[in-house]
């Protein structure tokens, strides 16, 4: 499993904004961050998205992980 954080939008829903990796801990940490207190880049990153929250996603779907050769 990897962890990954998702937000809506006002067109879209379920929108990936950021893959956390395989430790639900760092995700959780790393969405208190978002949600307390954000960098300049994370705001950018989070702009325009409501509804933040953590997700598991299997291996197998974690597309941003393939080899692509």
């Amino acid at each position: 499993m990897e962890y990954v954080i998702k937000g809506d939008t006002e067109k879209f829903d379920d929108c990936l904004v950021l893959v956390c990796g395989t430790s639900k801990i760092n995700a959780e940490k790393t969405l208190n961050e978002l949600l307390t207190n954000p960098t300049s880049s994370e705001k950018r990153l989070i702009k325009g998205h409501k509804n933040l929250r953590i997700e598991e996603v299997a291996d197998k779907n974690c597309w941003w992980n393939f080899n692509c050769d």
